[in-house]
This record gives C-alpha cells, sequence and structure tokens, in this order.
C-alpha cells in the first residue's frame, strides 16, 4: 500500500465536499491510467441524503481529486499492483475512515478526466 498522504489527502476532499448534515458519506471511484470515474454518497442521521448535487460541492476540489487519484493509481503500480483498481472510501463525519480497494470497477460512474 502507498503512503498514507494519498489517503489522508482523499479523506480531507471527502469531508470538505460533504454536506454538513452528512454524517457518513460513501466515495467510489474507478481510476485508470488517465481518467477516474466518482460517485458520492452521503447518510444523515435518518438515512440517504439527496447526492444528485455533490457535483457542485466537489468542482472546485474535482482536479486536486482526480490528480490524487492518478498518483495513487501510480503509486500501487510502482508498488507491483494490477493498473486499475476500484476503491471505496467511506468517511464518517466524527471520526475515522475506512478504505476498500479492490480490482473490480464500480458500475455506471461518471468519468472525470
Amino acid at each position: 500500500m502507498p503512503d498514507d498522504p494519498y489517503l489522508d489527502s482523499i479523506v480531507a476532499i471527502v469531508r470538505k465536499v460533504s454536506p454538513p448534515e452528512a454524517v457518513r458519506s460513501v466515495f467510489e471511484a474507478e481510476v485508470d491510467e488517465h481518467y477516474t470515474g466518482m460517485r458520492m454518497q452521503f447518510e444523515g442521521e435518518d438515512g440517504p441524503l439527496d447526492s444528485s448535487r455533490w457535483a457542485e460541492f466537489a468542482d472546485p476540489w474535482s482536479e486536486e481529486l482526480t490528480n490524487t487519484l492518478l498518483d495513487l493509481r501510480d503509486a500501487m503500480v510502482s508498488e507491483g499492483s494490477l493498473p486499475r483498481f476500484g476503491l471505496t472510501f467511506t468517511v464518517d463525519r466524527d471520526a475515522g475512515f475506512d478504505v476498500t480497494l479492490t480490482y473490480d470497477m464500480p458500475a455506471d460512474l461518471p468519468w472525470v478526466h
């Protein structure tokens, strides 16, 4: 696994783009050599929140997030991992986070350059 700064940077951005009422944010990404696909879902105290506007919140951060994901991918490849992977970050507002890396790609993610 690459150094923690990649993961910490992604988690920090996820927290910045999450609406204030979100108690948990789930960020999914598919990372290829030059592109990333991303989706976020938010949970509030009473259940799922409307996630359709997440791109508005993420827009100022999308380039930094894309670059960090691509850097993470490059670091993993340099350590001998396969060149494509999916990842899911589950970020709790008041606690830590969990990251799941997989070689299975999340389905139907919108692409970002």
